[in-house]
């Protein structure tokens, strides 16, 4: 599943391949893509357009067009966005494609059919990011914040950080890799948590989050860039969907559980779900 570094590459790659570029027209070819507004109108509010830019905004991919609307991409599961050429043209699973000057094409293309498009006005693009958590490289994101936020809270740490409205951009992969660099179990009560450990929350979120840019996304699966490639920070996972496998850090074996509903990888001995000496450890800023 793209997540903000998967995100945040493809942007970087409409910046330099496609902001600036005219949309002569687009073809929905599945409609259920569109959340907003209908297919007919969607489709016609793209026609004679310019690219002026690209942003991104948790998961949300922002195309910003000169008539004022954003083109607001959610990939889900197995969205990808591909330029040709000099992609070759996919041929299976498309959803939606924009023909751009150039004889050049952008497709929008998603195995799975989550993938969601919506046409916004700034009004109502404000209004659809508003609810939002602060971005991980922002000022508004630190570790007091994280503490003030979630640290009264008595629920699970890994689904308070994959809730958007806490912290935006992070999924199921980075947030596994995450609490493992923190050293925290992800059933860990967030109440629970000590002065350090808030800080080496903190610091493994952005560690993890700039990792994954740096090496241009996790390819388990379906993520490709815009010009069909993988990412390479599959290579540098420790725990995710590494179950069965040695720790690299204790050798012993990382396990798979549910947690919050979700697939959870951890290591049980880097990990302790009671936190220290078994008492509630909490920080006072």
């Amino acid at each position: 599943m793209p997540e903000l570094p998967e995100v945040e590459t493809i942007k970087e790659d409409l910046r330099e391949h496609v902001v600036g570029s005219q949309i002569a027209r687009a073809e929905v070819l599945e409609p259920g893509l569109v959340e907003q507004p209908a297919p007919e109108e969607f489709a016609r509010r793209l026609e004679n357009v310019e690219i002026t830019g690209a942003r991104r905004r948790a998961k949300h991919l922002i195309v910003e067009l000169d008539s004022g609307d954003a083109l607001v991409y959610q990939l889900k599961i197995g969205g990808q966005l591909l330029l040709v050429p000099p992609v070759e043209a996919p041929e299976v699973a498309l959803m939606l494609v924009l023909h751009l000057d150039g004889d050049r094409r952008l497709f929008l293309r998603d195995e799975t059919r989550f993938t969601r498009a919506r046409l916004l006005s700034p009004e109502e693009l404000e209004e659809r990011l508003a609810p939002l958590g602060p971005e991980p490289f922002g000022d508004g994101f630190s570790a007091r914040y994280l503490k003030e936020a979630i640290g009264s809270r008595r629920a699970q740490i890994k689904p308070l950080l994959l809730d958007q409205k806490v912290v935006s951009g992070i999924g199921n992969i980075y947030v596994d890799e995450i609490l493992y660099d923190a050293r925290l179990h992800p059933r860990r009560k967030a109440n629970t948590l000590s002065g350090t450990e808030w800080e080496a929350l903190y610091d493994a979120v952005k560690k993890n989050l700039a990792a994954g840019i740096e090496h241009r996304g996790t390819t388990v699966r379906l993520y490709r860039d815009l010009l069909d490639r993988p990412g390479s920070h599959q290579d540098y996972l420790r725990v995710f969907e590494k179950h069965g496998q040695p720790c690299p850090a204790c050798g012993g074996e990382v396990v798979r559980e549910q947690v919050g509903g979700r697939p959870t990888h951890y290591c049980p001995a880097c990990q302790r779900e009671v936190a220290g000496n078994g008492y509630d450890m909490r920080l006072e800023f």
